[in-house]
């Protein structure tokens, strides 16, 4: 992990998103695994990036403020093929609690907007 990425790393690890996660995509980064993609370094980076993008998702300040560099940085260094998984995810997350909170009364209009933040970061409109 880049060694100015560690704050946010700290700051987002063992959250509640986590457990989110695991509950509605399995247990977390068997997808990296899955990969011909098993060196631990690539497989460190993209498991920080999950912790990182659920917390976003969840609406973490701290986590959406760091998204869209993390995300680009990420994927410039790794490319489109290691992180294609993750970011089917990300969206299919953040789309889910969109669809969600949208339809409750009185919903957490900083979810919403971290939801709708993610998915414009994933789609490059926020690159």
């Amino acid at each position: 992990m880049p060694p100015d990425d560690h704050a946010l790393a700290h700051h987002v690890h063992g959250s509640a998103s986590e457990e989110i996660a695991a509950a509605h995509f399995g247990p977390a980064h068997t997808v990296h695994l899955n990969h011909a993609e098993t060196n631990p370094d690539i497989v460190s980076r993209l498991e920080w990036l999950d912790d990182l993008m659920f917390a976003a998702i969840e609406g973490d300040p701290v986590a959406l403020q760091g998204a869209a560099g993390a995300w680009k940085k990420t994927l410039d260094e790794l490319g489109i093929r290691a992180v294609e998984e993750s970011r089917l995810q990300y969206l299919r997350r953040a789309q889910s609690v969109w669809n969600t909170l949208r339809n409750e009364p009185n919903h957490p209009p900083h979810k919403v907007f971290a939801a709708i933040e993610v998915i414009s970061i994933l789609a490059g409109k926020a690159l």
